[in-house]
């Protein structure tokens, strides 16, 4: 058990080194600057046929001028960068340290301690934390709960400073980071292309200041150096007494992640809480993640309400106070994820296609008037279709979409349908004069998907979502948008697949070659049965057994009924560079002390049959043009 905890914090810090990994990705694929192309945007126009205007935020940014005058987004971190940082006094021993990052810090003191939600992203935020702490209490820290497992990378500077504080967590904590469900992948082999899109989602390749820079929360990656793991895991209902004052833990409700920590102090009337964020959640996030269940989240914001709260305190939401205030907030925000679900649902009755379910979707005012639903990170029209899906798959009982054309096949027909290529750029000029900027796109995305190297192409859709970027208000599509914009006018060369070589390289063989075997090429492999056995280290033989396209994984080769064609021994470090398609096969075998025990071209021809997905000509979300 020990082991595998201690890879799954390395597993888990896949999600907080996704810069470097493409640093290093981009340093492969070379982007000539001289390439570059510029974009363009007015600060006051139509878009849609909807007038717009942007104005600057503090760091540069350009942004709609909404996001200041209509939703007030100064308010909530993870909304926002520009949160004044303060210690907040919310009542007498109760307070939130804000500005530090993405997050409020709520703070409890006790008699002869104090008690901290989450610990930061760095051992440097930690730090920080201890020293605003400082200005209002001179009480040392004694607990730390982990409301889940994004925000406790402070914790190393805190048990430095207190060697005998509490950390306190939900158990699944610790599994989820060895399943890479901290990434929110369902498979752990697609965790990179998870982290591609989390790159994507926050800004992480675009400028920090100027007018394309984020103008909502930039997430800084934790320093994985500063976690310190539970000392105490609770479960569901369970009551811990800490300096005099009980404490409730509820294990069960899951917002973003299962590993969530609903705390309740009844003598306090106080919940601590991840479930409200203080913006529209993200019911679906862009870059793909488990299925996020309405019914399960508004089950918790109604236990904030049943306990009789009157002070709720959130990661990412604003401090409510007040019974009646704290019924009110947790009950819309509630109906507002029942609202989604339930309008998906009768969509679906009413016979609706997946793809029209975001247009389906219409929000009372009392929703857009709530400072707490603005639009500001996730785009509400993404919400419904995983709904459809997660309901009844991706099938909308129309008999003329059970078998599908391909992209590329469906583009061809109807540039052909449409006269042709030259005429497809005619209708999408034409589209965009009469406001239609969304039908331009989609027109212009035909053209791209059968010629994505044509830089005409290329540079007509990322003007196109360079200014559809600018004027949303949801800074997740935002980045999306600019993000692609800038890798198709050759700003910038995007990975399809992130895995930084700080991971890769402490993964343990069985995980290295149970993700690596889904990679077969069925056509390549044809009729082989082949048993390859890996001897890594001091470990035990591994080994993958192709048979006719499918690869099993053998976790023993010694005790498998069948003896292996052939035994490759390697280092560690040699089988990373096979995973990562680092080097070519044959000079992999060839290095000193590996060795082949078989017919060492057999190995070589087998290993060929596996899709080199990390090879820079291979891993481009878009393709890298070069003049």
């Amino acid at each position: 058990m020990r082991s595998r905890s201690n890879f799954a914090i390395k597993l888990f810090a896949i999600l907080l080194l996704l810069v470097t990994g493409c640093n290093r990705q981009q340093s492969e694929t070379e982007i000539n600057e001289a390439d570059a192309q510029e974009l363009t945007i007015e600060k006051s126009g139509t878009f849609m046929g909807k007038p717009y205007e942007l104005v600057e935020f503090p760091n540069g940014a350009w942004a709609n001028k909404t996001l200041q005058t209509d939703y007030k987004m100064f308010k909530v971190p993870l909304s926002s960068n520009f949160i004044k940082k303060e210690v907040a006094k919310i009542a007498d021993g109760i307070y939130t340290i804000n500005g530090l990052f993405a997050s409020y810090i709520p703070v409890i003191e006790t008699k002869n301690g104090v008690i901290i939600y989450d610990s930061g992203t760095s051992p440097e935020i930690g730090r920080e934390i201890l020293k605003m702490l400082e200005t209002v209490t001179e009480k040392p820290v004694i607990a730390v709960i982990y409301s889940h497992s994004h925000y406790i990378f402070g914790s190393s500077a805190i048990k430095e400073k207190y060697p005998n504080a509490q950390f306190i967590a939900n158990p699944r904590l610790a599994s989820n980071l060895a399943s890479g469900q901290g990434a929110g992948s369902v498979f752990p082999e697609i965790g990179p292309l998870l982290n591609s899109g989390l790159v994507q989602q926050f800004h992480m390749m675009l400028p920090r200041e100027g007018k394309d820079a984020p103008f909502g929360g930039f997430i800084s990656f934790p320093d994985f150096s500063g976690f310190v793991r539970p000392t105490t895991e609770v479960t569901e209902g369970q009551v811990l007494n800490i300096d005099g004052v009980d404490l409730q833990f509820f294990t069960n409700f899951n917002v973003d992640s299962d590993d969530q920590l609903l705390v309740w102090i009844p003598s306090k009337k106080i919940v601590l809480n991840n479930a409200f964020w203080g913006f529209m959640p993200n019911m679906y996030s862009l870059r793909g993640s488990n299925f996020r269940d309405p019914e399960n989240i508004t089950q918790a914001l109604f236990k904030i309400r049943d306990l009789g709260t009157e002070i709720m305190l959130s990661t990412h939401g604003t401090p409510i106070v007040g019974k009646q205030a704290v019924k009110e907030t947790v009950e819309t925000y509630a109906d507002f994820y029942n609202f989604v679900k339930d309008q998906t649902l009768r969509a679906m009755l009413l016979g609706r296609a997946p793809q029209d379910l975001g247009k389906f979707l219409k929000l009372p005012q009392h929703f857009r008037d709530a400072e707490y639903l603005c639009e500001t990170y996730g785009p509400l029209e993404t919400f419904a279709e995983p709904i459809y899906h997660h309901g009844r798959g991706w099938f909308d009982n129309d008999a003329a979409n059970i078998f599908k054309l391909t992209r590329e096949d469906e583009a061809r027909n109807l540039i052909k349908a449409m006269g042709g290529p030259d005429r497809v750029v005619q209708l999408s000029d034409q589209a965009i004069k009469e406001g239609d900027q969304m039908w331009a796109l989609k027109l212009i995305n035909y053209l791209y998907v059968t010629e994505p190297t044509n830089q005409t192409y290329r540079t007509k859709k990322a003007q196109l979502l360079y200014q559809l970027g600018m004027v949303l208000e949801s800074q997740n599509a935002r980045s999306w948008c600019i993000t692609q914009a800038y890798a198709l006018t050759n700003k910038l060369a995007l990975p399809r697949l992130v895995l930084p070589d700080e991971i890769v390289n402490n993964m343990n063989p069985t995980t290295l070659l149970t993700q690596y075997k889904v990679r077969i090429d069925p056509e390549k492999a044809g009729t082989t049965n082949y048993l390859l056995a890996f001897a890594v280290g001091d470990g035990k033989k591994v080994g993958l057994h192709c048979r006719f396209g499918v690869v099993e994984f053998i976790d023993d080769v010694e005790k498998y009924g069948q003896a292996p064609n052939a035994t490759l021994t390697m280092s560690q470090t040699s089988l990373v560079d096979l995973f990562m398609n680092r080097k070519p096969v044959g000079q992999i075998l060839s290095e000193q002390g590996n060795a082949v025990k078989g017919d060492r071209k057999e190995v070589e021809n087998f290993l060929s049959y596996f899709d080199e997905i990390f090879s820079p000509q291979v891993n481009q979300a878009i393709p890298v043009v070069k003049k």
